[in-house]
């Protein structure tokens, strides 16, 4: 089975009731005993495209309020407003009585959109370098089972300079920033692919800072612009304004004929971040 068909039945949700749906999340696409945000992300958006009138989530805006436990959750999709062009709904993430996750989303149809294209965003310089200067994203030969399995579900390459975990404490880059190449096949990715990629990266303060632990996304907001062309798409990562402990996170995905299928936005935190890095006080 490939990874994309594999990640297909993750995210398959069962009806239970007029907008309302239940699944249990896929360990494979856990980080430790977690499921991983753009997972349920699309888990969500999932939920949403199949209740309103509009097939396409083009935004939505994640809060992650509590940890999701690896069991049954509940989906439940409430629709705010619906007009010709697009439509507006609310998603609860619910388990236990207890809402963990809630999302807000504008949908629309791919297929009938139109209007002026202007302002192209181009990738990157690197976007153009040799793929020898590209090394797999896996974790396992710094230490057996630190790779998250949601990583092993997807072939990706990074550039060799954005790889932390092989470089030592003085050895760090200079930028917190990842960048690569990724795909789960031959398959095209569809919309819930693309929100899965949009928070795929761990943490690119780690480019910089090294090992951080645990570095919650609180927020996550995710543009699907078009659907790609391309089984491979390529990935800009990079954090910025560490305050406090909190950053911002931006990701621009394109497909390999440069056209931007998808952007998000995160603010995420480093805990404890006065003792992990004393040396910026």
């Amino acid at each position: 089975m490939s990874f994309f068909k594999q990640f297909e039945n993750s995210i398959i949700i069962d009806k239970s009731d007029e907008n309302i749906f239940s699944m249990t999340p896929s360990k494979d696409y856990f980080v430790g005993n977690t499921p991983h945000g753009g997972y349920l992300t699309a888990v969500m958006q999932k939920a949403l495209s199949l209740s309103m009138p509009h097939p396409h989530v083009i935004n939505s805006n994640t809060l992650y309020l509590d940890r999701t436990e690896p069991k049954e959750i509940s989906i439940h999709v409430d629709k705010i407003r619906e007009s010709r062009g697009s439509s507006v709904g609310r998603v609860s993430l619910i388990q236990d009585e207890k809402l963990r996750c809630m999302m807000t989303g504008i949908c629309s149809d791919f297929n009938y959109m139109n209007g002026v294209n202007d302002l192209e965003t181009l990738p990157p310089k690197i976007f153009n370098e040799k793929r020898d200067l590209f090394i797999s994203l896996n974790f396992d030969n710094k230490q057996e089972g630190f790779t998250p399995s949601f990583i092993k579900q997807t072939k990706c390459d990074i550039a060799k300079k954005h790889a932390w975990w092989l470089k030592n404490e003085n050895d760090l880059g200079d930028e917190a920033r990842c960048a690569g190449f990724i795909s789960m096949g031959e398959e095209i990715p569809d919309q819930f692919v693309l929100s899965f990629y949009s928070d795929f990266f761990p943490p690119v303060v780690m480019n910089k800072y090294g090992p951080l632990g645990w570095v919650p996304t609180l927020s996550l907001t995710t543009n699907i612009r078009q659907l790609p062309t391309t089984s491979e798409l390529f990935m800009d990562v990079i954090a910025k304004d560490l305050n406090k402990g909190f950053f911002e996170q931006d990701c621009q995905i394109w497909d390999l004929n440069k056209n931007l299928v998808a952007t998000s936005r995160q603010l995420t935190r480093i805990l404890k971040s006065e003792e992990k890095l004393p040396h910026l006080i």
